[in-house]
């Protein structure tokens, strides 16, 4: 490859973490939370903390009654969905939509206890809800667009990074060499230069996958969107009735359901195992038709379903799900694959050591960009525009760990109505996040700041285990061999990774150790350039 070839492909590199390099970031880190979405779910909620038994209650005159209170007065029934109680989700969780009197959109949704079957008081979203969709769709405002909006953002963000990915590789020439090469007694920033190509060489597999997958989970609502625009002038629903076939009208004719305990026990044809949930369409109507969706026999994958009559329970015969086409069982695997879903909590640790070392790459390349041009010679503004911009990057970088811990605290110790733990959520994780952003300005000293806050974050996340076990009474070491032992992980984990976050911090340089060298003279290739001699 020539030099200005592989100086641009260096550049793309460097300009595309720069530029949006803080953006990945965020969804990098937000995302080793998100894995953990339904053990948080089990921790945030000591009702959930319940061992899953064959010997299940009898459900169907509960959810039945449920459906019919909660839908009545309302015009159409849509549809109604019922999850069985599993490990993850221990308890029976109903789903409904229907229209009101103002033909407008409702949704209502319950949870039953899984060994006595009584109702679980309704709990605010808040911890877990913001963890996993801060991640999903930065929680995008209402008056900037709605959800979809941020979830289109975090699918770019994955594209970028694949772009970032591929313009790494070509511009490092030696692959080989630097994958391998550490020269701990060196410079701090070739330490961090080194540890950037190193754990990003290593780690490049995943990277890709994730940033794959995740591009694919977040526009393929965009891609969607521009389909109906133009074959159906965007009817979302003409597209999905074009690609599942068109739902059966209603008649008005009503039947008697098969019961949710009847379904219960319709076990899959192939693999024998029973329900995870089902849903009905036309809900007590002669056309009524259930889809009942099964773990997958191969996990990479999200469900496997059949659909039945919903008066008799005898299968349709022109199932779309019987013979899924190949790019069916692709799109099904993305989710699985992006979440590490298709196997067990040691799979979801990995994901969560890997995801981890993408933050940390991505920190460093950010952190590398500005020393190169505040102590080297690729600077072009002044200095206080360097330090101002460092402030910055260590504030947001080291601020988004503290302030995802901080809501951990705040799930336990929050006492104001359910109603509002969602907002109260939203406050101290955005609050804390800034308040580590102001600590950097006022520290000025971006390896100070990062070694205080990184000390921080892990005693908190060490904190969070006596946290659990003061207001809950649940020790996470009492619990760890339960069959309801998924919060006790959550605990484990964090007093894992806080030991580990406070070991990195004690061993950060407070300081910067090298002299700036502002007449240093210009190196002969793109990676020399980066690095003033030292």
């Amino acid at each position: 490859m020539d030099r200005a070839r592989h100086l641009r492909n260096y550049d793309l590199h460097s300009w595309t973490g720069i530029t949006l390099g803080l953006i990945v970031y965020i969804v990098a880190l937000t995302g080793t939370f998100a894995l953990f979405d339904n053990e948080i779910k089990t921790w945030e909620d000591p009702n959930l903390r319940v061992a899953i038994s064959d010997d299940t209650p009898a459900i169907n005159e509960v959810f039945s009654t449920w459906v019919e209170e909660t839908s009545a007065g309302g015009t159409e029934l849509e549809f109604v969905r019922l999850n069985y109680p599993t490990t993850y989700t221990p308890y029976f969780w109903g789903f409904i939509q229907y229209h009101d009197e103002n033909d407008e959109h409702v949704n209502a949704n319950q949870k039953w206890h899984a060994e006595t079957g009584e109702p679980i008081a309704e709990r605010g979203n808040g911890l877990s809800y913001w963890t996993l969709n801060f991640h999903r769709d930065f929680l995008w405002p209402t008056f900037l667009g709605g959800r979809q909006i941020g979830r289109w953002l975090v699918g770019i963000v994955g594209v970028v990074l694949m772009l970032a990915i591929l313009s790494g590789v070509v511009a490092h020439t030696k692959i080989r060499e630097e994958a391998y090469s550490m020269r701990l007694k060196r410079s701090q920033r070739l330490k961090w230069q080194d540890s950037h190509k190193v754990v990003g060489l290593w780690g490049l597999p995943f990277y890709a996958m994730i940033a794959f997958t995740g591009a694919f989970l977040g526009v393929v609502g965009l891609v969607s969107q521009l389909a109906a625009a133009v074959a159906f002038k965007g009817d979302i629903d003409s597209l999905i009735g074009a690609v599942l076939g068109p739902e059966a009208e209603r008649t008005g004719v009503q039947v008697q359901m098969l019961s949710a305990d009847e379904i219960a026990q319709i076990r899959h044809p192939e693999t024998g195992v029973r329900p995870q949930s089902f849903v009905v369409r036309n809900y007590g109507d002669e056309t009524s038709e259930i889809d009942i969706f099964y773990a997958p026999e191969t996990q990479l994958s999200t469900v496997e379903i059949i659909s039945v009559d919903g008066a008799t329970g005898e299968r349709i015969t022109d199932d779309p799900f019987k013979e899924q086409p190949l790019a069916g069982h692709f799109v099904n695997a993305m989710s699985p694959l992006h979440y590490g879903t298709y196997g067990g909590i040691w799979l979801k640790f990995l994901y969560f050591a890997l995801g981890l070392s993408l933050s940390v790459i991505t920190a460093l390349g950010s952190m590398m960009w500005i020393e190169r041009r505040k102590h080297g010679n690729e600077g072009t503004k002044s200095e206080t525009f360097y330090n101002r911009l460092g402030y910055f990057n260590t504030g947001v970088i080291m601020g988004l760990p503290v302030a995802a811990i901080s809501i951990f605290y705040l799930d336990k110790l929050y006492v104001g109505a359910e109603s509002g733990r969602l907002a109260a959520t939203g406050s101290v994780y955005l609050g804390v996040w800034v308040i580590g952003l102001v600590y950097a300005f006022i520290r000025r000293n971006d390896y100070s700041t990062t070694r205080e806050l990184l000390m921080l974050t892990g005693a908190l996340a060490m904190g969070i285990p006596v946290l659990n076990g003061i207001t809950t009474g649940d020790w996470f070491f009492a619990h760890l061999s339960a069959d309801h032992s998924i919060a006790a992980w959550v605990d484990l984990g964090m007093l894992v990774c806080g030991a580990v976050t406070i070991a990195a911090g004690y061993l950060s340089p407070a300081e910067r150790k090298t002299k700036r060298r502002p007449n240093a003279k210009i190196a002969a290739s793109p990676e020399a350039a980066a690095i003033p001699a030292e």
